[in-house]
């Protein structure tokens, strides 16, 4: 931000203050906004985006640390949502959205989507709590290698050069976008299980 810190300031160490404060708390939700692409350095969008401050490499640093403070927890959980590309385009809603676990594939997303998946991923635990995951339109999403250029370019996927992670989740409800997610480390799933 122009005058809100630096990338290590915000996305490292603001992000680990806030997740120790809401431990403390007993909080019992953390939503953490990140971004596609933090675990893949050798990536066109890594590579761009790192170039103001380090953001990537703090983000990376920042998510990392979150995950190990909430090892073990059983009074608060979080989830980390990666968002592709940030649009300004109005709401396409929860059937328009892809969400993909392992940092593989991405593309574009509205902002006032990504403010729903936040808001839904705290209604949601159940499926939500203790996960990382990407999102973006379905009718974006391209292997991480290729996205730079197109969200640059706004286009679409073309039918014929659709990929496949096997992570990707689909739903016409959030609860279904949600089912399925994977936990991310095992400490934290044994956290959830037995919190219900």
């Amino acid at each position: 931000s122009k005058a809100g810190g630096t990338p290590g300031q915000v996305d490292n160490v603001g992000l680990v203050n806030v997740a120790k404060a809401c431990i403390e708390a007993k909080v019992p939700r953390l939503i953490v906004v990140s971004s596609g692409a933090v675990t893949k350095p050798s990536s066109p969008v890594y590579l761009f985006l790192n170039l103001f401050g380090g953001i990537m490499a703090e983000k990376i640093k920042g998510e990392d640390t979150v995950r190990q403070l909430y090892s073990g927890q059983m009074e608060s959980s979080y989830t980390i949502i990666r968002p592709g590309g940030l649009t300004e385009d109005t709401s396409l809603g929860v059937s328009a959205i892809e969400l993909n676990q392992g940092d593989s594939k991405s593309g574009r997303i509205a902002r006032s989507d990504v403010a729903l998946l936040c808001v839904e991923s705290i209604i949601n635990p159940e499926n939500t709590a203790f996960t990382t995951f990407e999102c973006y339109y379905a009718d974006t999403g391209a292997p991480l290698a290729t996205v730079g250029l197109s969200n640059i370019m706004k286009s679409k996927t073309d039918k014929q050069e659709v990929f496949i992670s096997g992570k990707e989740r689909r739903g016409s409800t959030w609860k279904e976008l949600f089912t399925g997610l994977e936990k991310d480390g095992r400490k934290s799933v044994l956290a959830l299980a037995h919190k219900s």
